[in-house]
């Protein structure tokens, strides 16, 4: 079953993990991770849905998220935040010298990762901002991805970017392995910005404590997404009743 037309991974972390692990040895596949902000971008964004569309897994990131889903009656074991899918996969990489390429982060956030984490062997493609819209430089990555395979490839340009080259990968056909778009994850794994403590991951209440954190940044962005979000959910929930009354009949 689907919510707000996407087709949610209903599986538990562990299974999740377990899959990515087998996966990463194979032919390259990638995961989105959809929260709030991206339920907001698939509105308006072609692109976008087509990436999200070709993706192996759509992973709830987001406890916000997580009741509204759930409320369409997908039956979601939980929320699997992006930032803590990447911080237990790049522990598990470390432990077995895995090849990691990323793709985005700042440098001297990639070098602390680099550090901490000393059996990875890293790859780091820092392409220019606003690549995407730059074919030459889209290729640049592409090309980078398939010169050094890797069992990880994760992608930290932020959504709609991530996940359309996730799919220009794809679209290549030459890479290997398991592409994550998890945005700034590897800015909470290397320090560069600090992590909601557990009990407000646990509360549901992450999203304070980035705002608190980073105010300039992300305060207006979780306002404006808080506001369009009401009526795409009013809207999804009108048609779910429609669907429900047309099928009784």
């Amino acid at each position: 079953m689907k919510a707000f037309d996407i087709e949610f991974y209903t599986g538990s972390k562990d299974t999740l993990i377990a899959d990515i692990v087998e996966a990463s040895a194979g032919k390259y596949s990638y995961i989105v991770t959809p929260n709030v902000n991206h339920v907001v971008q698939l509105e308006h964004s072609a692109p976008l849905r087509t990436a999200y569309s070709a993706a192996s897994h759509r992973i709830c990131d987001s406890r916000v998220l997580l009741p509204f889903v759930r409320a369409f009656k997908v039956p979601l074991v939980e929320a699997i935040p992006g930032s803590t899918l990447t911080a237990e996969l790049i522990e598990r990489a470390d432990a077995e010298q895995w090849d990691v390429t990323i793709i985005g982060c700042e440098p001297a956030s990639v070098q602390r990762v680099t550090e901490r984490y000393p059996g990875i062997r890293v790859h780091h493609h820092y392409p220019p901002m606003g690549f995407i819209n730059d074919p030459a430089a889209v290729d640049a990555c592409v090309d980078y991805i398939n010169a050094h395979p890797s069992r990880l490839i994760i992608y930290a340009v932020g959504c709609p970017t991530q996940e359309i080259l996730a799919l220009k990968v794809l679209e290549a056909g030459q890479a290997s392995g398991v592409g994550l778009c998890v945005g700034g994850s590897l800015n909470f794994l290397s320090g560069a910005v600090p992590r909601a403590p557990e009990w407000m991951q646990f509360l549901a209440l992450e999203w304070l404590h980035r705002v608190c954190t980073e105010p300039r940044r992300l305060a207006g962005r979780y306002a404006r997404d808080a506001w369009r979000f009401l009526p795409i959910l009013v809207r999804h929930y009108r048609n779910t009743l429609s669907f429900l009354e047309g099928a009784k009949q």
